[in-house]
């Protein structure tokens, strides 16, 4: 008995390890291609003035350093792309840059229009907007006080100029809690009221919250679109799922130089890692509890420095697992 559960010990060990040695080598391809994600923009000077007050991190970047993010990447040599050119290449029509990048707002927020628009025409960087068409969600309805959504001109502005608009699902409700025609209903009229809107074809969807399970896959195929990001944090290749791709969040206390360190194959290999436990755990008990677990954290004297920096912890959390299965092992092997 005893050495069939050292068996079953080592295995587990070996599988984890095979994962670990996985996703570290998904992040060190050299097809990799990351894609950003931005929400809302604040004016840093406002804030450092006290006439703006927000405790939100995760959602939130200064528009000094996302001016500066821009300008350091375009210095190191990135190329944005949008998702039509990421699968251009994938197919073989266009030759993909040395260092190619994505760079996406989720939401639909005018200070994406205020901020960070002027920033991308100043630097001839492309850039796409996944859009909550209906304004009268609760997404925009809670950030009222320092935002608010896109106009139908800001967005027709913006997407003549290069920025392309694309579907974010039409009001923002978690659609893991939605039944089938309802997600249906949410995924197509997005998409019929962006291209009434538009002119264009709206062909992309980012996932509300990250909300996202097999029938919100299928039922996205089946509604037309392309690719899908979802929750996983990570970075693209010429493999990667379609309907289920990684982006890495950009929050408000990263500078320039920290967005250049996060963008390193070993940094994002620990956000991969951490993503994962994180959609597993969203998989098996829920969005909403998700949710409740990262709201109990911040509650905690040093919450926010663990929410802002879950990899540490995880590689700590891995590391100790690691051993103490190894010793285990020895234990009832010598048993």
């Amino acid at each position: 008995m005893l050495t069939f559960l050292a068996v079953v010990v080592a295995l587990l060990l070996l599988g984890a390890a095979s994962f670990v040695l996985s996703v570290h080598a998904q992040e060190h391809r050299p097809d990799r291609i990351p894609a950003l994600l931005y929400h809302r923009l604040i004016s840093k000077e406002r804030y450092d003035r006290g006439e703006i007050r927000s405790e939100e991190r995760s959602y939130v970047v200064f528009d000094a350093f996302f001016a500066a993010q821009m300008e350091a990447l375009q210095r190191a040599g990135y190329t944005t792309l949008h998702l039509d050119d990421y699968l251009k290449i994938r197919r073989g029509e266009m030759a993909r840059p040395e260092r190619p990048i994505l760079v996406t707002f989720d939401d639909g927020f005018r200070s994406n229009y205020l901020y960070a628009f002027p920033v991308l025409r100043r630097l001839g960087m492309k850039a796409t907007i996944f859009m909550t068409p209906d304004r009268s969600s609760r997404n925009f309805e809670k950030n009222a006080p320092l935002d608010g959504p896109l106009s139908d001109d800001e967005l027709r502005e913006m997407s003549a100029a290069g920025v392309a608009i694309e579907s974010h699902g039409m009001t923002h409700r978690y659609l893991t809690d939605l039944d089938d025609h309802t997600i249906r209903w949410e995924l197509a009229e997005s998409r019929r009221v962006l291209e009434a809107t538009l002119g264009r074809p709206v062909r992309f969807l980012a996932i509300p919250s990250g909300a996202y399970n097999g029938t919100i896959r299928r039922l996205a195929q089946d509604t037309g679109y392309a690719a899908v990001f979802s929750m996983g944090k990570g970075t693209m290749n010429m493999k990667s799922d379609l309907l289920a791709l990684k982006r890495l969040v950009v929050g408000r206390d990263l500078d320039a130089a920290g967005l250049l360190s996060l963008l390193e194959p070993g940094n994002i290999f620990l956000l991969r890692l951490t993503s994962t436990v994180q959609v597993t755990f969203m998989r098996v008990f829920g969005v909403h509890t998700l949710d409740r677990l990262r709201a109990l954290i911040l509650k905690l004297p040093f919450g926010a420095a663990l929410i802002r920096r879950p990899a540490v912890l995880l590689a700590a959390g891995l590391s100790t697992l690691a051993v103490l299965g190894a010793l285990l092992v020895s234990l009832l092997w010598r048993s």
